[in-house]
């Protein structure tokens, strides 16, 4: 889904995924991540998207969405603090001030469900179809119209708050003059 509203919107946006999305990471996992040779520190994200404005150690116009399901994540205070926008184990990290935590309650497929999207997996082995749904191709989320009406259909959902990515995505999409 990313790659899609990113190739949709033209975005200068870096996805960070395990095995290419294969694999999940998990909330409880997250400051590992951010201990990884891209997440470490400022220098060291810069260094793996030169595209990255930065002065004196600050990011500049920079986020880092983590897009996660919650329904697996079993401490409770881990996954309390998730959703309400922070993320456990972080403490002084370099980049925390940029981090915005985007969650799926309980997993994304439910959120689909409540936003009444065209189509949602019903099964694990379902879910490799997502890549040919999100394809441009598909037209199901491939123009700013689509994305747009998934922005408002996840404001008035309960179970996301995926509408703050899409929105920020929206506003930095890039147009020509």
């Amino acid at each position: 889904m990313v790659n899609s509203i990113k190739q949709a919107l033209r975005l200068n946006m870096g996805v960070f995924a395990r095995d290419k999305g294969k694999s999940s990471i998990q909330i409880a996992k997250l400051p590992d991540i951010f201990q990884n040779e891209v997440f470490r520190n400022v220098k060291k994200i810069t260094q793996e998207y030169p595209t990255i404005a930065y002065r004196k150690k600050e990011l500049d116009s920079c986020l880092i969405y983590t897009l996660m399901d919650v329904d697996d994540c079993h401490d409770l205070s881990v996954r309390n603090n998730y959703l309400k926008g922070h993320l456990s184990g972080l403490g002084a990290h370099e980049l925390k001030p940029y981090i915005r935590p985007i969650y799926f309650k309980e997993n994304f497929e439910d959120v689909l469900k409540d936003i009444k999207f065209q189509y949602v997996a019903k099964t694990n082995r379902d879910k490799q179809k997502y890549l040919k749904v999100f394809d441009p191709a598909s037209g199901l989320i491939a123009d700013v119209t689509r994305i747009t009406a998934m922005r408002d259909a996840c404001a008035k959902s309960t179970k996301t708050n995926l509408d703050e990515f899409l929105t920020y995505c929206l506003a930095h999409q890039f147009k020509l003059n």
